[in-house]
């Protein structure tokens, strides 16, 4: 698996344990930290975000907050 798909992974993970779903807001430090903090740098998750927003799975919203638009993706 490349790097790109193991950060995927772990953010998406990290967005069940936050019980992500559509219409929810979340902190993007919530997510951000842990990742970070599991080796994830900054601009690895910040490409799986814009991944996302790409996808019109989730966009980032005003105050520093993700917000989810439809279904995580199964990964």
């Amino acid at each position: 698996m490349d790097r790109f798909a193991d950060t995927e992974n772990a953010l998406v993970a990290r967005l069940r344990v936050l019980k992500a779903s559509p219409d929810m807001s979340i902190n993007l430090l919530d997510i951000h930290s842990p990742l970070e903090a599991a080796g994830f740098s900054n601009d690895e998750v910040t490409a799986v975000l814009n991944a996302l927003e790409q996808d019109k799975i989730a966009t980032v919203v005003p105050g520093g907050r993700l917000l989810i638009l439809k279904e995580l993706p199964e990964v």
